[in-house]
């Protein structure tokens, strides 16, 4: 093979390998808070994540309804409801979107219940953007990869 084919091939292969890890990855943000919602979503814009928000669950419903998604980060208190139900009808739709639970609520009964209702993850509020970022990749691994590079 000539060296411009491999160079070619090799360019082919990463920004494959940079598509699949960031560009092509979808995360849908439900949260009711504009200054948290509008953080999480410049933070993770700016790692190369197509980003798309809902402020309630009915909202989040609309867009799941249409869309699939790699990731969701999911609050608990949302103005119409309890965002545990929304995660108890993703998992019972039997959608493989990966889920993040984000939330105020610290309490280990909550965390409990969304882990037991299959969120793959529960994020105490307040945290680190940089630890959102790598708890996001940390389940796009897991779901496209299964838990390896």
């Amino acid at each position: 093979m000539r060296r411009k084919d491999l160079q070619s091939q090799f360019f082919t292969v990463l920004i494959g390998i940079f598509i699949v890890n960031n560009f092509l990855m979808k995360i849908l943000i439900v949260e009711d808070e504009v200054q948290m919602l509008e953080n999480m979503a410049k933070n993770l814009i700016a790692e190369g994540f197509l980003i798309e928000t809902a402020n309630n669950i009915l909202q989040a419903q609309e867009r799941i309804g249409v869309y699939e998604y790699d990731c969701i980060l999911l609050d608990i208190n949302l103005p119409d409801g309890n965002g545990l139900e929304l995660l108890k009808m993703i998992k019972e739709k039997g959608l493989q979107d990966g889920v993040i639970i984000v939330s105020a609520k610290d309490s280990l009964d909550d965390k409990l219940k969304g882990l037991d209702l299959g969120a793959d993850d529960y994020l105490p509020k307040p945290f680190h953007m940089a630890e959102l970022r790598a708890r996001v990749k940390a389940i796009l691994r897991r779901k496209n990869f299964d838990g390896n590079d």
